[in-house]
């Protein structure tokens, strides 16, 4: 027995090819249809995705600079103290220089 690839029309009538032709593109659209319904989902489920990453990082940045102006508030202060120490310690440096003489 031979092997048939493709269906030979010789014995169909005309509306029984235009029926075949017309079952073969319903099932294209059928399938080209569910392919691009396939691959919007896919791209939504995606954009999702990607949409919650960013709301996390968004997060996760506005949590990073909060701590960073409390540290650069605590930076701040000190420097403030070593100012304040600094200053101090050159008072006192003077005073022992003076009372050296």
């Amino acid at each position: 027995m031979p092997l048939i690839l493709a269906p030979s029309f010789d014995d169909h009538t005309r509306q029984q090819v235009e029926e075949h032709l017309d079952m073969v593109r319903v099932r294209r659209l059928s399938a080209a249809l569910e392919y691009a319904q396939g691959r919007m989902i896919k791209l939504e489920k995606e954009d999702g995705n990607l949409k919650q990453r960013l709301d996390r990082n968004y997060d996760q940045l506005g949590k990073s600079l909060k701590r960073l102006d409390t540290e650069i508030e605590k930076v701040k202060n000190y420097l403030n103290a070593c100012q304040m120490l600094r200053q101090e310690v050159d008072l006192v440096q003077e005073r022992i220089e003076l009372a050296k003489r």
